[in-house]
């Protein structure tokens, strides 16, 4: 009995390659040794910052909305009262729960708690990044 030829299908002894998924590193702990290490160096450098032209606005800002909040005094005593609230408000909050009083103590705390906040930022953004 002889047994029909089917041709062969081109290519057939070839296999398809495996193609192995990529290796992750290991971003959260890479990127919160380096995130450690840039708020460490944040800390160190601390008494070197210099006062930004707009700190001491900002601040203002954060009271008046304060006043305004308290049910006290309209916003119409800032021009930009209503710029960087969410931002400003707790960083006020916690400027009165410490009882800072020198402007030198509460801009250098200003300085240091934007700074961990672009951090935090950073490694929030990066930790997104990497899980898509």
């Amino acid at each position: 009995m002889v047994l029909p030829l089917r041709p062969a299908a081109p290519f057939a002894h070839f296999r398809p390659a495996v193609i192995a998924p990529p290796r992750r590193i290991p971003f959260p702990a890479l990127a919160l040794a380096v995130c450690l290490l840039f708020a460490a160096i944040g800390v160190a450098v601390l008494d070197d910052y210099g006062v930004g032209l707009d700190a001491l606005a900002q601040r203002n800002i954060a009271i008046a909305n304060v006043g305004y909040i308290t049910g006290g005094d309209p916003l119409r005593s800032e021009l930009h009262h209503f710029y960087g609230v969410a931002f400003e408000l707790p960083l006020l909050m916690v400027e009165r729960i410490l009882g800072f009083q020198d402007s030198r103590d509460i801009l250098l705390l200003r300085h240091l708690l934007t700074h961990l906040f672009f951090i935090a930022g950073g490694f929030i953004c990066g930790l997104l990044a990497w899980r898509m």
